[in-house]
C-alpha cells in the first residue's frame, strides 16, 4: 500500500511539474545554457565575417582582373559560367554563420540590457547584409529569420533601406551604452577591444561605402562627403587579425597556403592561388619603368618572387596560354601569390581600411568638382596604403614623385583615383563593386578588356552578380527564383540595382 501511495505521489508531482510550471522538453539540457552569452558570441561573429568576406573575394578577385587561373578552358573564372556550381558558400556565410548569430547576439543583449553588444550586433548585421547584397542583389530581408523556408526576396533598394536603419539603430544603441553593460574587451571584441567610439566610426564608414554605390544617381555626393568626413574623425582600421603561429586550420586566413583547400569547408570557398597569376591589367599598372623604380614597390609586398625571380603576367581568362609569353614559360616565371601581405596563413583580413575612406572622399569630391579636396584625399589614400604594406619612407618618397601619382590637382582624372584604389584594395570584393558601378569602363580603368575565353553565349556581357545557392534557394524557394528570373543560364549577367541605375557607365 505504501508503494502504491508513493507511486501516486511521484505521478502527481510529475503532472504538477509539467502542467503548472512548464512542459518538459527532451531537447533542452537543464544544466547547460541554451544560448551563448553576448561576450562569447561576438568573437564567432567577427571570425565568421572574415570568412564571409573571403567567400566573396574568392570569386570577385578574378572578375576584378587582379588575377587569372593557369587553365583557361575549365575554370568558372575564365568561362564566366556559374551554371555548374552546386553550392555557393557565400550565401550561407551571411544567413547562417554571421546573420543568425547577429540576431541571437542582439536578442541576448536586449535581455541583458547591454546596449554595447546590441549596437555592435546591428552594425555587424548591416555590414554582412551589405557584403552579401552587393554580390547577390535582391535577397530576403523583411522575412529573413522568420522561420519560413521560402521568404520573399526584397528588392536590393529595400535591402539598402534596411541596412541604413540597422546602422542608425546600432549607432543609437552605442550612444545609450553605460558602464553597467556587460563588459566588452579585447577577448570578446577582436576588432576594437570594446572601443565604442571606433565602432561608431566603423558604422559610419559602412554607411559611406553604401552611399558611394548610389551617390551618382540619387544626388547623394553631399551626404556622402559629410558621412565619410564624420567616419574619418575617429576611424581606426577594421581588420580581423588571425593568431600568429596557429596550428589549427580554422584559425588561419583562407588566402594562405596552409588552408588553400580545407577539408572542413565548402568546395567553392577553396582558393586556387597556387595555379593563378596576375593579369597584365594589374601588372601593367604596377609597372613604373623609371630609373631605379621598375615596379610599384607594393608589388613586392603583395606577392613573393617566383622561382625565377620574374614578374610575368597573363591575360585574363587565357592564363599561361597567353600569346606573347616567352617560349617555355612556366608557373615559376610568375610571382608567387602566396605569402604576400594579405595572403599568408596569419595575414589579417580587412573589413574596411582607412585608405578606402580616403578614396571614397576623393571620388565624391571629384564629382563635386572640388579638385583640391579630391587630390589631397587621393594622395592620402596612396600614402596610407604604402605605409600599411611596409614600404620604406625613401621608396614612398620616390614613388610619390613618379608619373603614377598626379602632382597637379587640376590634372586629376577619375581613372587616377580608381586605379590607385584598385591597388590599395587588392583582393577585396569592394573592387568588383567599383568596376560594376563604372560598367567596366576604360574611363575609370584604362586598358580593361573583355576576357577572350568567356563563353560566346554571353555575347560580350560582363559578369554582374553571383548566383544564389542552388542547394537551398533553388530547392526551397523556387517560386521566388522563377519570379526574379534567377533560373536563367545568363542570370549572373543581370546588373544589380545600383549597377543598373548607375550614371557612370560609358
Amino acid at each position: 500500500m505504501k508503494n502504491i501511495l508513493k507511486s501516486i505521489s511521484v505521478l502527481l508531482l510529475a503532472l504538477t511539474l509539467t502542467t503548472s510550471c512548464s512542459k518538459l522538453d527532451i531537447n533542452v539540457n537543464p544544466v547547460n545554457p541554451v544560448t551563448s552569452p553576448t561576450n562569447l558570441r561576438l568573437p564567432a561573429i567577427l571570425g565568421n565575417m572574415a570568412y564571409h568576406n573571403y567567400s566573396h573575394a574568392r570569386f570577385s578577385s578574378y572578375h576584378s582582373y587582379y588575377m587569372t587561373t593557369r587553365l583557361s578552358n575549365t575554370r568558372i573564372e575564365s568561362l564566366l559560367d556559374y551554371n555548374g556550381v552546386t553550392r555557393l558558400g557565400a550565401w550561407r556565410w551571411h544567413y547562417f554563420d554571421v546573420g543568425s548569430n547577429c540576431k541571437g547576439l542582439i536578442e541576448t543583449a536586449e535581455r541583458e540590457g547591454s546596449f554595447n553588444y546590441m549596437g555592435v550586433g546591428k552594425i555587424m548585421l548591416a555590414y554582412s547584409y551589405l557584403t552579401a547584397t552587393d554580390s547577390f542583389g535582391d535577397m530576403p530581408f523583411g522575412e529573413a529569420y522568420s522561420g519560413s523556408f521560402n521568404p520573399v526576396y526584397d528588392s536590393q533598394q529595400k535591402v539598402y533601406e534596411g541596412i541604413a536603419k540597422l546602422l542608425d539603430d546600432g549607432l543609437a544603441d552605442l550612444a545609450k551604452a553605460t558602464p553597467t553593460d556587460k563588459a566588452m574587451n579585447a577577448t570578446s571584441d577582436l576588432i576594437f577591444a570594446g572601443n565604442l567610439t571606433k565602432w561608431a566610426a566603423f558604422a559610419k564608414a559602412v554607411k559611406a561605402r553604401m552611399y558611394l554605390h548610389t551617390a551618382n544617381f540619387d544626388n547623394g555626393y553631399d551626404r556622402l562627403l559629410t558621412t565619410v568626413n564624420d567616419a574619418l574623425t575617429n576611424f581606426d582600421d577594421a581588420i580581423f587579425n588571425y593568431p600568429t603561429g596557429a596550428t589549427r586550420e580554422w584559425e588561419m586566413n583562407l588566402w594562405g597556403p596552409q588552408v588553400a583547400s580545407p577539408e572542413w569547408n565548402f568546395a567553392d570557398i577553396r582558393n586556387s592561388l597556387v595555379e593563378s597569376m596576375h593579369t597584365d591589367f594589374f601588372m601593367n599598372y604596377l609597372t613604373v619603368n623609371q630609373a631605379g623604380l621598375e615596379y610599384d614597390p607594393r608589388l613586392f609586398k603583395l606577392t613573393t618572387p617566383g622561382a625565377n625571380n620574374k614578374y610575368l603576367s597573363a591575360k585574363a581568362s587565357e592564363g599561361i596560354s597567353t600569346l606573347g609569353l616567352p617560349t617555355g614559360t612556366t608557373m615559376a616565371d610568375f610571382a608567387n601569390l602566396y605569402n604576400g601581405f594579405w595572403t599568408k596563413n596569419d595575414s589579417p583580413l580587412p573589413f574596411i581600411l582607412k585608405e578606402e575612406l580616403y578614396f571614397i572622399k576623393a571620388e565624391a569630391a571629384f564629382y563635386k568638382q572640388d579638385l583640391t579636396t579630391a587630390h589631397a584625399a587621393y594622395k592620402l589614400g596612396i600614402q596610407t596604403n604604402l605605409k600599411r604594406l611596409g614600404v620604406s619612407d625613401a621608396d614612398i618618397t620616390a614613388y610619390m614623385t613618379t608619373s603614377k601619382v598626379v602632382a597637379d590637382p587640376t590634372a586629376l582624372k577619375i581613372s587616377d583615383i580608381m586605379m590607385q584604389k584598385y591597388v590599395a584594395l587588392y583582393l577585396q570584393p569592394e573592387t568588383w563593386v567599383d568596376m560594376r558601378r563604372y560598367g567596366y569602363s576604360a574611363t575609370a580603368y584604362p586598358g580593361i578588356y573583355y576576357p577572350k575565353n568567356a563563353l560566346a553565349e554571353w555575347q560580350g556581357r560582363n559578369i554582374q552578380r553571383l548566383p544564389y545557392d542552388r542547394q537551398t534557394e533553388y530547392i526551397y524557394n523556387p517560386k521566388e527564383i522563377a519570379r526574379l528570373g534567377a533560373d536563367a543560364r545568363n542570370w549572373v549577367f543581370t546588373p544589380v540595382w545600383w549597377a543598373d541605375q548607375s550614371q557612370l557607365k560609358n
